[in-house]
């Protein structure tokens, strides 16, 4: 929204655009027809970039510097009051309606928004954008994050240049600069980190920068004219749609993806400059885009956890009907007018705020950002108090396959729902399984009896990981047993190509060749394997007869001296079990899922075929931890699952003759 300074020199087509970003975003967020919708996100950070960067030039060629108290306050006027609305009134929603176990994490998240950095908070949890599934009410702040902290930076680096340079024309050239290194930055991260790549400033600033570019070049008087301009702007808006429309979360994204958006709304912007009427402002001064474009901030903010948070209050196995979404979109419509008439608006223009000291602003920000800090730690005692657990005890049980699921959360679970995430076992503890997405390296880890005449080694994904404390239970039992363990998460140890954000997974060729290495040095007498089945491959298509070829070169590749054994890939469910059990703490059947959905029959099928075929053993639990219809998640006392398909440490150390089986069967 520009400010009132700019009104003369409005843009219907800017304006517009910020329509079309809104737009998109909410159709993608919707799931409706904009798959890659998430680049409107990129068309509002060029927008910014552009508008911010054409005021701070201005103010520096009329006055020679720039009042960044003023500036500063200005963006706290314009962002926060709306910002910090809709997050306090999210935060008690959603502490309401969320499963009691989110709490902790409502908190951290409305804190992190609070304090601006809400993108470093995502990227430090690792969350992948594109692919979460329960994903946080508070997760598209993180574009916030990213504008906040370019607006602290930004006008100081314009500053800067302009005092070093006293030349429009060469900060250009700092502009373009920081462009090109911040873009080599964005792929070079990405393909080490996606999560980083995808929310933090160094790797996004080039997109606003871009914004930025366009402003300079403006500012020099270099425009577009007549019909070269028309075309230039009608090819921006094609690509900012095709990119909308085409791209989907498969796309390695950011990285050179995202220059179809960026580059697309920059050319709009330059080719629009000169009004004309082949050009696409016709079409963007629609009263619908324009009003679209006002209310696109709010808009923005509020459709977020109205999409959220009712999913995750029924819970992700039941997707909510097309109707019900269409009226969260329009409430979110309905709250976004409102928001702007009565909180965007006022603070932005109230003369309480503008006319009385340039530092009010800023001061006022600050405190309402420390108030919503301290509401929400008021808030985590009470979020925390709530209970994770009927007060009825279970009696324990032993594993069979023939599995009675208990109907309600004990009082004496183990472990308990708040305890499930965090058991580590003695594999994960001494960094044999190997969690980083980026790390390679195979540690030397033998564990057990080291002098045990028997040596046992466990290999695959997190999959594998989970069954090492029923391996290291039956070797307890067993005696001179020595142990190894070799994992990585996301990573199968059969030969087969996987994604990392969208990309081959280069770190798991890597990993695998070196950890087959240490097999092959240590040619241990049995080798268990286990993977997920629910692998993100580079050829989905093709995914079990690829798999099936995978394990084969796999085989070929072990010890030829070691007997060995495949492990069946365990239930996967479509939520984290003790997040749902937490809403549903008298009816645990809700949180079952069918075994068809969570067994993939095919894939086991095709898995014991071709190592029963090379002579090797098969292991099939499912009968373990599903009845005819349905997995459940909890038996007797003990909770099952630590997320929507790892066992927790108590359910495999329970299964610890299972495993032992899976040794002996190993030929």
């Amino acid at each position: 929204m520009p400010s009132s300074a700019q009104r003369s020199t409005f843009r219907h087509d800017v304006h517009g655009l910020r329509g079309v970003a809104v737009s998109l975003v909410v159709l993608d967020h919707a799931h409706f027809l904009a798959s890659g919708g998430y680049v409107g996100v990129d068309v509002f950070f060029v927008i910014s970039g552009f508008l911010i960067t054409g005021h701070v030039l201005a103010e520096l060629e009329q006055r020679g510097g720039v009042d960044l108290v003023a500036f500063w306050g200005r963006r706290m006027r314009r962002i926060l009051p709306a910002a910090l609305v809709v997050a306090f009134v999210t935060f008690i929603a959603a502490g309401l309606l969320m499963p009691p176990l989110l709490g902790p994490g409502l908190v951290r998240m409305v804190i992190a928004v609070a304090a601006y950095v809400p993108n470093l908070q995502l990227a430090a949890d690792g969350t992948d954008y594109l692919a979460e599934t329960a994903p946080s009410p508070f997760q598209h702040y993180w574009s916030l994050g990213v504008e906040e902290q370019f607006y602290v930076v930004w006008p100081v680096l314009l500053l800067v240049g302009w005092l070093l340079f006293r030349s429009v024309r060469r900060v250009g050239w700092v502009v373009l600069g920081l462009v090109v290194v911040s873009f080599v930055l964005c792929v070079a991260v990405a393909g080490v980190s996606q999560p980083w790549a995808f929310f933090s400033l160094p790797t996004r600033a080039w997109e606003l920068a871009v914004g930025g570019l366009v402003a300079v070049l403006l500012q020099r008087g270099v425009v577009v004219p007549g019909a070269r301009g028309a075309v230039l702007a009608w090819s921006g808006l094609a690509a900012v749609l095709i990119a909308g429309f085409a791209y989907d979360a498969s796309t390695s994204y950011p990285g050179v993806a995202t220059l179809l958006p960026a580059l697309g709304a920059a050319a709009l912007i330059l080719g629009g400059a000169r009004s004309s009427s082949w050009g696409p402002v016709a079409l963007l001064r629609r009263r619908s885009l324009q009003f679209l474009g006002t209310v696109s901030y709010s808009l923005y903010l509020w459709h977020w956890p109205l999409l959220v948070i009712p999913q995750a209050a029924v819970g992700l196995r039941d997707t909510l009907p097309a109707w019900v979404i269409v009226l969260e979109v329009a409430a979110a419509l309905g709250l976004a007018v409102l928001t702007h008439r009565f909180v965007e608006e006022p603070f932005r223009r109230a003369r309480w705020t503008v006319l009385r000291g340039r530092r009010r602003s800023v001061a006022l920000g600050a405190l309402a950002s420390v108030t919503v800090v301290g509401v929400a730690l008021a808030a985590l005692p009470v979020l925390e108090a709530r209970p994770t657990s009927t007060t009825r005890v279970a009696s324990a049980v032993t594993p069979s396959s023939s599995p009675v699921f208990t109907g309600y959360v004990p009082e004496n679970l183990a472990p308990s729902l708040r305890d499930a995430s965090g058991a580590e076992s003695t594999m994960h503890a001494k960094g044999c399984h190997v969690a980083d997405r980026d790390d390679t390296t195979i540690r030397d880890c033998v564990m057990g009896d080291p002098d045990g005449a028997l040596t046992v080694a466990l290999v695959g994904d997190s999959h594998a990981a989970h069954w090492f404390p029923a391996l290291e239970r039956w070797g307890e039992h067993r005696g001179g047993v020595r142990l190894l363990g070799y994992s990585k998460a996301g990573c199968p140890v059969a030969d087969v190509t996987v994604r990392n954000a969208g990309v081959p997974f280069a770190a798991c060729e890597t990993w695998r060749e070196a950890a087959l290495e240490r097999l092959r040095a240590e040619r241990p007498d049995v080798v268990l394997v286990s993977n997920s089945s629910r692998l993100p491959f580079a050829a989905p298509d093709s995914r079990i007869p690829a798999w099936s070829n995978g394990l084969e070169r796999l085989f070929d590749d072990l010890p030829a001296t070691s007997r060995v054994a495949v492990i069946a890939n365990t239930p996967q469910f479509e939520e984290s079990v003790p997040r749902c059990l937490s809403a549903n703490l008298d009816d645990t059947a809700a949180c079952a899922a069918d075994r068809d959905a969570a067994v993939d029959a095919d894939w086991i099928a095709a898995e014991r075929a071709v190592t029963e075929r090379r002579g090797h053993g098969y292991v099939d639990l499912t009968d373990w931890f599903c009845d005819a219809e349905r997995c459940g998640g909890v038996q007797g006392d003990v909770l099952e699952f630590r997320d929507h398909s790892h066992l927790t440490t108590t359910w495999a150390r329970a299964l610890w003759r299972e495993i032992g089986r899976a040794v002996h069967s190993a030929r």
